[in-house]
């Protein structure tokens, strides 16, 4: 061995006998810290010397390089308590083992988070779940109960009002039956799915539940229903919250692939419902709302991904004398296809029937949905309500209409009065805006669509602060792809404080901005 691999390997022992993490193999032809490399005249390490500056051996000539030993992406210095054990991190979740799993110093014996003086390890509420118990459940960590049902079941009668789940596939039609508790996944909906096994709603609220009654951090699929194939919600408020709503298929005339809801006001927030369908079998007359149908009621639908749902009308959403508040959702790549001679295929993205002036669709991106005939991003399409529906600071763009020319981007149609204001209408196959007589259009941007307005009212550029200005987009692509999108206008763009000056102001106090960023929700 060379007299530099011999002091190399000192300096390496000497490391690891201070108690520095050091790895079992050492090589013999790296460079040593600074003060070795010299090689200055006496070859003795002296640091009088111009200090090794290359990169190639070592990284730090400082001390030893700090070592992940068990790969779990933490270090001691990143407050790794146990290197030997990849489970154990500041990361990990504590479960009952008797381990300190997140290196907070408290083992799973301490943790009481109800606050009844009893160890959560311990306790029966949170009621516990796991599809891999096989005991004689009583709803602690050591004994879970098997099926969620049951879990809420043993929750109404214990009183307690939390079920925790165990990742894992749980093949059930779980009712809530008026009980107000909060369902929620361990490890999220990727790893833990309720399956309803095509013989009803995956989850059905329908006794009064208020909003206590809470299913998150689910994949719930395999729903086959008439009304609400994935949730079933009637006569209810429940919150929908951080789940995966897909795969879910209306069987018959009816509506609500992911969820469907009658005289409702749930809160529907930071899902993503994709791939359900509300025509199972093919398109036809009567099945709405490939996503979502709401049948009267006021939900907030909120932070959603509403991603390639189908349906004969209303490809993402259907509503019908609803006062729902729609924001920060991305509507994208919906489909409306009706067989209906006349109206077939309205709403590619959102169809509104019987508008209400509670209604009000703000702050979301509809982009690449597609309709036969009507509204391929949005329809408002029959009279009927109070009118006044209030569609503004969307944006718009990427949509079709296929079969006509009854407005690409956004339709308003027989008698309809919304309010249809600060939206940017970009980019669609067709006419960007049709308008019937009664609509109201003002400080819209309408650019780049085949045909910018069309319908009853002509062309409203330059009329009620309505303009058709290049946008100035941080990113845009027609890909088909929302996320090579960035929506936000860029520096100088035309969008930036052109919004109504009657309107409510931007989140920092200047006047309004045209598009899905500006207006007092315009923060996201």
């Amino acid at each position: 061995m060379s007299p530099a691999s011999n002091r190399l390997l000192a300096v390496h022992l000497v490391w690891c006998l201070g108690g520095v993490a050091c790895s079992s193999a050492l090589e013999l032809d790296a460079k040593a810290p600074s003060a070795l490399d010299d090689t200055g005249e006496d070859g003795m390490g002296d640091t009088d010397d111009t200090d090794d500056t290359d990169d190639t051996d070592d990284t730090d000539d400082t001390g030893p390089i700090e070592i992940d030993e068990d790969g779990d992406g933490y270090k001691v210095s990143d407050g790794d308590c146990d290197e030997g054990n990849p489970e154990v991190n500041p990361g990990a979740e504590e479960i009952c083992n008797g381990i300190d799993d997140d290196c907070d110093g408290t083992s799973d014996a301490d943790l009481d988070d109800d606050g009844d003086t009893i160890p959560d390890c311990e306790d029966a509420c949170p009621v516990q779940v796991d599809m891999r118990s096989a005991l004689s459940p009583d709803g602690t960590w050591d004994a879970p109960y098997a099926e969620i049902q049951l879990g809420i079941d043993a929750a109404w009668a214990t009183g307690c009002d939390m079920v925790e789940v165990a990742d894992g596939t749980y093949y059930e039609n779980i009712d809530y039956s008026g009980i107000s508790v909060h369902v929620v996944s361990h490890d999220g909906p990727g790893a833990t799915i309720i399956d309803g096994s095509a013989v009803g709603p995956v989850i059905t609220f329908q006794s009064a539940e208020g909003p206590d009654a809470v299913i998150e951090g689910f994949t719930i699929t395999n729903g086959r229903a008439p009304l609400g194939a994935g949730i079933y919600i009637d006569g209810a408020s429940p919150g929908i919250i951080g789940n995966i709503i897909e795969l879910n298929e209306v069987a018959g005339d009816g509506g609500g692939g992911g969820i469907g809801m009658s005289n409702s006001s749930p809160i529907i927030e930071a899902n993503v419902i994709q791939l359900n369908d509300a025509c199972y079998g093919g398109p036809e007359e009567g099945c709405d709302g490939g996503a979502i149908n709401v049948r009267a009621g006021s939900p907030t639908i909120v932070s959603n991904d509403i991603l390639y749902n189908s349906a004969g009308d209303g490809g993402a959403m259907w509503l019908v004398r609803s006062d729902a508040l729609i924001y920060w959702n991305l509507i994208d790549g919906n489909l409306a296809d009706d067989t209906h001679a006349d109206t077939a295929g309205q709403g590619g993205g959102v169809d509104i029937q019987v508008p209400t002036s509670g209604l009000r669709l703000t702050n979301n991106i509809i982009t690449n949905n597609v309709a036969s005939t009507h509204g391929g991003g949005v329809a408002i399409f029959e009279t009927g309500g109070d009118n006044g529906a209030q569609i503004e600071h969307n944006v718009i763009a990427y949509n079709e209409v296929t079969e006509t020319g009854y407005g690409a981007g956004i339709l308003a149609w027989q008698y309809t009065a919304p309010f249809i204001r600060n939206n940017a209408v970009l980019w669609n196959d067709g006419s960007g805006v049709y308008l019937n007589a009664s609509a109201s259009a003002s400080y819209n941007l309408v650019h780049g669509n085949s045909v910018a307005w069309a319908g009853e009212q002509g062309d409203r550029t330059g009329y009620d602060g309505n303009i058709a200005s290049s946008p100035g987009i941080t990113r845009s692509s027609d890909d088909g792809d929302p996320t090579n999108d960035n929506w936000t206008p860029a520096a100088g763009s035309a969008l930036i404080d052109a919004g109504d000056p009657a309107a409510a102001v931007d989140v920092d106090g200047s006047r309004a901005d045209i598009g899905a960023y500006g207006g007092t929700l315009g923060g996201w």
